[in-house]
């Protein structure tokens, strides 16, 4: 019973700050992230995307694709393998539990007639959902320039990781991506 006793004070007095440790530094790594993301979910340049309160899911698909390969950017890349593998649905779990910034704009956008091929995956409040292609980010309220960059970038086959999104990006012309864009950074 005495050995039992030392053994259980021992884990409980090495293994409990071991796991607070591992926890705080999940927790710091995903607060690098706000460096280029911003502190209050709101980035500063409006090619980076705001990831607070996205889905868990999406941003963990995400971490995967850039630690793959399968996503390119060599910031990202580099950024995702800095979280442990076992980690990366903790840490995408972490940023959807942040809330998703405010926009101060009040001019909303006309929707285009296209939208309705956006809210088939997205869904019809464009928040985001899940569809037989898979986890559809939220695109209501996200920079207008990331969307275009990231909508060119699937109509170039320059981004990949969805080959719903790479059809349709290539059936639209630059000014329809542009609209969508707009309208969506409107919401």
């Amino acid at each position: 019973m005495k050995k039992w006793l030392c053994a259980l004070a021992f884990v409980t007095g090495v293994a409990l700050p071991i796991f607070a440790r591992a926890a705080e530094t999940l927790e710091s790594t995903v607060a690098t992230c706000w460096s280029c993301h911003g502190a209050a979910g709101l980035p500063s340049d409006s090619t980076i995307p705001i990831i607070w309160g996205q889905s868990a899911a999406y941003i963990e698909k995400q971490l995967r694709d850039y630690r793959s390969g399968e996503r390119s950017s060599q910031i990202m890349s580099s950024m995702s393998e800095s979280v442990r593998r076992d980690d990366l649905a903790r840490a995408a779990d972490m940023i959807a539990k942040m809330p998703w910034p405010q926009s101060s704009s009040t001019m909303r956008e006309a929707a285009p007639d296209l939208i309705a091929s956006c809210q088939a995956c997205h869904g019809a409040d464009l928040m985001g959902a899940v569809s037989v292609e898979g986890v559809a980010p939220r695109l209501a309220g996200q920079f207008a320039n990331y969307l275009s960059d990231q909508m060119s970038a699937f109509a170039r086959n320059e981004r990949s990781n969805s080959k719903a999104m790479t059809s349709l990006m290539q059936s639209l012309s630059e000014a329809e991506r542009a609209e969508i864009a707009k309208y969506l950074a409107s919401l």
